[in-house]
């Protein structure tokens, strides 16, 4: 299935795959698999950007779907359909 992933505020991932946003020809059927196939595809540098030091998402990272659907760490196993958009990005605040 085609899915969309869009990286925002990840300057150095953008880099490294090339492009804000690229769909790839997923295999895998949830959100983490997505991830992971994104982590292979793209060699250790991303991996070491997106994952943390147990191969679960870097918890300064978040995770939205569709444009609407926030992904919490708990709902990993969400499963994907053909055409789904997932937007990784880092959210960052300052004051």
């Amino acid at each position: 299935m085609a899915i969309t992933v869009e990286f925002l505020s990840l300057p150095n991932i953008v880099k490294m795959v090339g492009s804000k946003t690229i769909t790839m020809d997923f295999t895998g059927q949830t959100v983490e698999e997505l991830i992971l196939q994104v982590t292979e595809k793209y060699g250790s540098k991303v991996r070491q950007f997106l994952l943390d030091e147990n191969g679960r998402l870097d918890m300064i990272l978040k995770v939205l779907l569709n444009k609407e659907e926030w992904i919490k760490p708990d709902r990993m196993q969400r499963p994907l359909e053909d055409g789904d958009h997932v937007t990784i990005m880092l959210l960052a605040a300052g004051g």
